[in-house]
């Protein structure tokens, strides 16, 4: 008979671990440990998949000092078993720079090594190439890396960066990655081997059962579109709002429709001095960052989601929208595109630097009303299978290969 997984051993055995520690197995001994300097409350769901699975073996190990609120929250979240460090995230190339570099940020923890060293893991799950993982790396750690850039994304990289993610990527275990275009990025840039990738992509927070149903015009309404996000220069939202205006001159002032701009950011004031400039105070409205609890209100008085992103990864809100029942209208730019929309189906994929491009798209719905239920209806099909059960599968799979293969991905 065939020997068990350690992995799968150690989630069968995980209540007896609870209670005999001493006495566990070595296999079973073994500890999986996430590595996340800052998580989200979206992780939460999948870290408490993983937790049911393997029981308090399972350790998420992050940053106790968190820049943002929304992630400070999120470390109160959850059952699972949690280190919190001393320490700090540094962000070398900030968010707000994204569109002209790829970002570049350091989370200094000076107790990981010692931690990890007490955890004593069989397998790491780190995110991205950044200074945990290669610590982990460097400790000999078994690591699978979770990783969601694209060529897009990467594409200012310096060399430097290029050369240190390559000694990484041929000493992960496996990876990780959320759709097609991050995948492409470590096999064509990286030299992975296709077969060491696992591709879950990552789910958005369940939405509430209210809010998930097809959208509908009534008549006399106008057409919601619908942006959230952080008001930075690389989400692209001052051409949303040229598109707007161009769609006005196209239709008249008398064309039924409206933005509502949700969110918080450096550039939120240009943005609505941009909105007064172009003649569109009455259409477009801005309403300030709220909690994700609370963003439900936003998709459920929607018709169409618009990321007009200049450079994204796998902007959750883009899935939300989704499961919230909605159309959707994404940037080339966002790395969910070729996975998350079928074109005339539950949306289109557009230029966001061609404006007229972007009218034209959203000049659609106001033409043919009836597309609004008919592509929201589509949208909840298409990201029906996305689930925090579905996400930590695949982490398990991806943890047991790490276990049991070498650096070069064969068997061990």
């Amino acid at each position: 008979m065939a020997s068990q997984s350690p992995l799968r051993e150690l989630g069968s055995h995980a209540t007896m671990v609870r209670s005999t520690p001493a006495g566990a197995t070595a296999a079973v001994a073994r500890r999986v440990v996430m590595l996340s300097p800052a998580f989200y409350p979206y992780c939460v769901p999948i870290f408490e998949e993983l937790y049911q699975c393997l029981g308090r073996r399972f350790v998420v190990v992050a940053l106790r000092h968190q820049r943002r609120e929304i992630t400070s929250a999120a470390l109160r979240m959850g059952s699972f078993p949690r280190r919190l460090l001393g320490g700090r995230g540094f962000e070398l190339s900030r968010a707000e720079d994204q569109g002209t570099e790829t970002p570049l940020a350091v989370a200094w923890a000076p107790s990981l090594p010692l931690v990890l060293a007490s955890l004593r893991p069989g397998v790491v799950m780190s995110a991205n190439f950044n200074l945990w993982t290669l610590t982990s790396m460097v400790m000999g750690y078994p690591t699978v890396v979770g990783w969601e850039g694209t060529h897009h994304t990467e594409r200012t990289l310096k060399p430097w960066r290029i050369h240190l993610r390559k000694w990484m990527a041929k000493r992960a275990r496996a990876f990780v990655v959320n759709g097609t275009l991050s995948r492409r990025y470590l096999i064509e840039a990286l030299g992975v081997p296709g077969e060491r990738i696992l591709e879950p992509q990552i789910c958005p927070a369940p939405a509430p059962d209210w809010v998930r149903t097809p959208k509908t015009l009534i008549p006399g309404d106008p057409v919601r579109f619908l942006f959230v996000g952080r008001m930075i220069e690389g989400k692209g939202v001052s051409h949303l709002l040229r598109a707007a205006k161009l769609l006005e001159i196209r239709l008249g002032r008398e064309a039924q429709f409206e933005l509502v701009l949700v969110g918080n950011g450096p550039e939120r004031e240009r943005y609505e001095k941009l909105a007064w400039e172009l003649g569109l105070r009455d259409r477009v409205r801005f309403a300030k960052f709220v909690n994700p609890d609370q963003v439900w209100k936003y998709y459920a008085g929607a018709h169409v989601l618009v990321l007009p992103t200049l450079q994204d990864t796998w902007a959750l809100v883009v899935p939300e929208a989704m499961s919230a029942g909605l159309a959707v209208l994404v940037s080339k730019y966002a790395g969910s595109a070729p996975d998350l929309i079928r074109e005339g189906e539950n949306g289109y994929v557009f230029d966001p630097q061609d404006h007229e491009g972007l009218a034209a798209c959203m000049g659609r719905y106001l033409s043919n009303p009836e597309l609004i239920p008919r592509h929201g209806q589509r949208s909840l099909e298409l990201v029906s299978p996305y689930t925090p059960a579905r996400m930590a599968q695949v982490l398990l799979r991806a943890m047991e290969r790490g276990m049991n293969c070498r650096e070069n991905g064969s068997p061990s």
